[in-house]
């Protein structure tokens, strides 16, 4: 048999025959060539020139009985089987430099076409979600050395183990580009001596655009290991997204696995399994400097890129903050930085983590979402935001989880703020608190939830979830209220700035700190305390479908506990009247409902529902099967939702309860009987029992 070279040369005298069996001149291996017309496939038939060939895959031959050159290709290629590395003059000695052959074979891959239309004739099968891919092996049981980048721009199946990059540290080993349906399975290491003083170019896989791709892989010794890049550039697939990675050893990198958005692409959907990440003792070079922390897992991104979501991490390992032989500490090692944006749906499922950080598993930018938890050896489970300020942590401690959407009752003035009007409200089961009269219930200004906790330790960090609006006040240890402007200023230095729109405020007679503006969603946020506060009240308004929870990181117990100030039973409001006071006019009052008035120190105890002084005066239109009546006399501003009246041409045994008010008209619990027009109505008065 004939080897590659001697047959392709230019003084061949061997036959042209339409199939040849050779051997690869570099690789030794068994060859068979087949004659061609055209390239790749046939798919979309170019006819060969010399230009075309890359004298590995395709070839040219003079044929001189016919003045012109033949042309062949590997029949392994044109049947989709793997192509050796070594077809392409790869050596895989580990001392060789074989980076010219790894070239060849990348510029073989950037020549194909990335994309063959089932149906040229139909635009639709553009979409069909198949890409080409062929398939890059290396089964060098040493491996293989390179010295420069090694770029595939299109897809590619790279199954090649062992590389050893030995060129300049400021480039990347391997990049990857538009990877579809592919596997990549490798793993390249740098000098063992790492050098974190080193450009951010220094990289050990870079993977630009991928999508439902296996990806194997791991780096050592590099500034940056490995990078997952969504970068939305020409030629460059935007995503990164529905892949899944499979993890191998990193080992002694500044940042090891990254994940990367550029130029607004968009990385999410991932999953992340497995993965050794640490450092060996020694193999780090001591005599340059570090500039910054070390992270083994890292998000970053651009000025004009958002951050990530949904990703998976499952069953990583991380161990090790030395980093030299003389046992010295980086500035900090993060298992997890995701500080560099607000990054949501990420997953964080059974990592192991020993002798990492003794303070902090790592870091999510305040306002993202992430869960953790693990069964395995955690020596360290908290995390923290970008400023310091722990999380609550896996399984955290709550103080209140309250829902108090019906925990108040509402006169019944529609808010408006021209003119100004805002609804008389009363609570029950948590304290109420008022911006006029403080702990103590109001009957001119509406009042609001409060749940005092008394503080032990102020730098313990209080967490809390607010419905639309956050607002809290501070007590000394007289449990006066905390009004020093100085004092609540600081304070306000110690909160996160979770809202978007974030700023603070101080309201003038009660010292109340107020958050951000009002909204239909939530606040969430987290503070310690200065040295004077001794208690905090947390206020939540009487917004529909209200409800607060207020946590503490379980290590935290016991720092902080929640108290009651001025003792109102549970299921009580807390009120200044009886129910009959001409104070609550506008008020109605339900059988089984208490009322502790302030003033008496006594408790109510509704018998017969009602409003609690006459409403003199109201006529209404109604229609026969009809839920809507018009009042045409009396002042809509004292019927709140609930109240109960009958008209008085049916009789007093057909009673109708207000469910909806808009304007003059209300919306009851049943209809009309009857057709009425200018009808009097009669509301019934309450009875109540006092204690």
């Amino acid at each position: 048999m004939k080897f590659t070279k001697e047959f392709f040369s230019a003084t061949s005298t061997d036959p042209a025959d339409d199939l040849v069996q050779l051997i690869d001149s570099d690789s030794k291996e068994n060859v068979n060539y087949e004659k061609v017309t055209s390239w790749y496939h046939g798919a979309h038939p170019v006819p060969m020139t010399d230009a075309l060939c890359d004298e590995i895959i395709y070839r040219k031959r003079w044929n001189a009985a016919e003045n012109k050159n033949d042309y062949y290709a590997l029949t392994s290629f044109l049947a989709g089987k793997p192509i050796n590395i070594e077809l392409f003059g790869a050596v895989g000695d580990a001392t060789t430099d074989d980076t010219e052959a790894f070239q060849n074979a990348a510029k073989f891959v950037n020549g194909l076409y990335d994309f063959v239309s089932a149906d040229a004739t139909n635009s639709q099968e553009n979409w069909s979600l198949e890409k080409v891919g062929v398939t890059l092996v290396g089964n060098s049981p040493v491996g293989y050395r390179i010295e420069n980048t090694i770029q595939f721009k299109n897809p590619v199946n790279f199954l090649v183990e062992k590389i050893f990059y030995r060129g300049d540290r400021d480039r990347p080993a391997l990049i990857f580009q538009n990877s579809h349906k592919n596997v990549i399975d490798t793993h390249v290491t740098a000098y063992p001596k790492a050098d974190f003083s080193l450009s951010d170019d220094f990289v050990g896989i870079l993977i630009q655009g991928a999508v439902y791709s296996t990806i194997k892989v791991g780096a050592s010794f590099f500034t940056k290991g490995v990078i997952c890049e969504a970068n939305k550039s020409a030629g460059i697939f935007e995503g990164f997204a529905w892949n899944d990675i499979q993890l191998k050893s990193f080992q002694s990198n500044l940042d090891s696995f990254v994940i990367r958005n550029v130029n607004e692409g968009w990385a999410n959907a991932n999953r992340v399994t497995g993965g050794e990440f640490g450092s060996f003792s020694g193999l780090l070079d001591e005599s340059k400097p570090i500039k910054r922390r070390r992270s083994f897992i890292k998000f970053e991104k651009d000025a004009i890129s958002s951050g990530c979501n949904s990703w998976l991490f499952l069953n990583q390992s991380f161990e090790g903050k030395l980093v030299d032989i003389n046992h010295n500490v980086l500035e900090e090692t993060l298992c997890f930085d995701f500080s560099g944006a607000n990054c949501i749906g990420i997953s964080i499922v059974e990592p192991r983590i020993e002798n990492v950080n003794d303070e902090r598993v790592g870091v999510f930018r305040r306002g993202s979402g992430f869960t953790f938890k693990s069964g395995q050896y955690i020596s360290v489970t908290d995390f923290t935001d970008e400023n310091g300020i722990k999380y609550i942590g896996e399984n955290p401690l709550v103080l209140l989880d309250k829902d108090l959407s019906e925990d108040y009752k509402k006169d019944g003035k529609i808010e408006s703020s021209n003119p100004y009007v805002v609804p008389q409200a009363y609570v029950k089961n948590l304290e109420s608190f008022n911006e006029n009269s403080g702990l103590f219930p109001n009957a001119y200004y509406a009042n609001k939830f409060c749940q005092v906790f008394k503080i032990n330790n102020p730098d313990t960090s209080l967490w809390v979830r607010w419905h639309r609006f956050a607002e809290f006040v501070l007590f000394d240890k007289d449990r006066k209220i905390i009004t020093d402007l100085v004092k609540l200023k600081d304070q306000i230095q110690l909160i996160n700035d979770i809202p978007s729109d974030f700023w603070a405020d101080i309201t003038p007679n009660m010292g109340v700190i107020r958050l951000g503006a009002e909204t239909y969603g939530d606040y969430v946020n987290s503070f310690p305390f200065i040295p004077d506060a001794k208690y905090v009240g947390i206020l939540q308004r009487t917004f529909e479908n209200a409800r607060l929870k207020v946590m503490i990181n379980k290590l935290d117990i016991g720092r902080i506990e929640k108290v009651k100030f001025l003792g109102v039973p549970e299921d009580t409001y807390a009120m200044v009247d009886d129910p009959s006071s001409s104070n609550l006019a506008g008020f109605n009052f339900n059988t089984g409902e208490k009322f502790y008035n302030f003033s008496t120190h006594k408790t109510s105890v509704i018998k017969e529902s009602g409003v609690g002084s006459p409403l003199l005066g109201y006529t209404v239109d109604a229609t026969n099967g009809l839920s809507t009546f018009t009042v045409k006399t009396g002042d809509t501003a004292k019927l709140s939702l609930g109240t109960i009246f009958y008209i008085n041409s049916v009789g007093g045994t057909v009673r109708f309860k207000i469910v909806e008010k808009k304007g003059n008209v209300i919306t009851t619990n049943i209809p009309s009987p009857a057709t009425v027009n200018d009808e009097a109505v009669t509301f019934p008065l309450c009875t109540y029992d006092t204690y």
